[in-house]
Parts: C-alpha cells; sequence; structure tokens
C-alpha cells in the first residue's frame, strides 16, 4: 500500500527528491531533501530561474523572470514580475500556493531586483513559507525560508 506524502515526511530514513544545485552530500551521491517543504522551496527556486526552452526534453518549462527584469524599469514593473511568476508556478508547481509577491531594490543600487515570495503548499496550507531571489543574477538571498537579512525584511 503507498504511504502518504505526510508518512514520507515524518520517515527521517526517506528522501523526497533532489536538492538543487546539484551536489555531493557526504557519501558521494547527490545531496536529497528530506520532505516536501524542502522540496516544493528547490522545485519553485528551479523553476524561477530556468528560462523556457533551458529545460532539456521540456522545453516550456520555466519562467520568463529574467526577462521581464531585463525590461525598461517602470511602475508597471513589480505588476510584471507577478504575472510571469503566478503563471509559471500555476502551469508547472499548481501545488504551491502563492500568497504574495513583493519586488523589492535596494537605495544605493536601484539596477539590482530582488523578487519575494510567500507561499504555502497544499500538502501544509498552513505553513508560510518565503523565498526571495535576486532576480537580476539568479542567485538566492537568506536561504532558510527566515525573513533575517533580506531586503526590505521579507
Amino acid at each position: 500500500m503507498p504511504r502518504s506524502a505526510r508518512e514520507i515526511d515524518l520517515d527521517p530514513r526517506t528522501y523526497v527528491g533532489l536538492s538543487f544545485p546539484l551536489r555531493a552530500d557526504t557519501n558521494n551521491s547527490f545531496a536529497m531533501t528530506k520532505n516536501s517543504l524542502q522540496q516544493s522551496r528547490h522545485n519553485l527556486k528551479n523553476l524561477l530561474l530556468t528560462y523556457p526552452g533551458e529545460r532539456v526534453g521540456n522545453p516550456n518549462f520555466g519562467c520568463r523572470l529574467r526577462e521581464v527584469c531585463f525590461e525598461q524599469h517602470d511602475e508597471n514593473l513589480p505588476t510584471k514580475i507577478e504575472d510571469v511568476i503566478v503563471e509559471a508556478i500555476n502551469q508547472f508547481l499548481p501545488y504551491i500556493n502563492v500568497i504574495n509577491i513583493q519586488t523589492l531594490t535596494e537605495e544605493n543600487q536601484p539596477e539590482k531586483i530582488f523578487v519575494g515570495i510567500k507561499y504555502s503548499t497544499t500538502l501544509d496550507p498552513l505553513v508560510n513559507q518565503s523565498l526571495t531571489l535576486n532576480a537580476t543574477d539568479g542567485t538566492e538571498v537568506g536561504g532558510d525560508g527566515s525573513s533575517e537579512g533580506k531586503p526590505g525584511g521579507y
């Protein structure tokens, strides 16, 4: 009989999926995620940082976030960013519920665009997660799902 996702999450001997970016763990195999919350975070980051056409075998997979970030910056930029993110999530990660998306910049470096996403999953709708990316260079800010050290206190 198949186990539920919750049972798998609670079993310390079970891994859910690959951790991204791909890297070796202490056993010289690929680093893995231990539960569905970790995996959803990795899946979301992977989706947002993959441009359509980059994924072999699935050329439609990805998000146009980088494209939008390099368009002319105006008052519509946050709306454009939110639209491409929500569209990609709805198509490829329908189990992620977007709560809020913020577009942030730093005063001393206005050319850098940070995107903060608060979300939950259908498996754990009461557990809110956050992910903040530097959308101009594709790096994650923070990395642990907390709001410490992120621009704008996200």
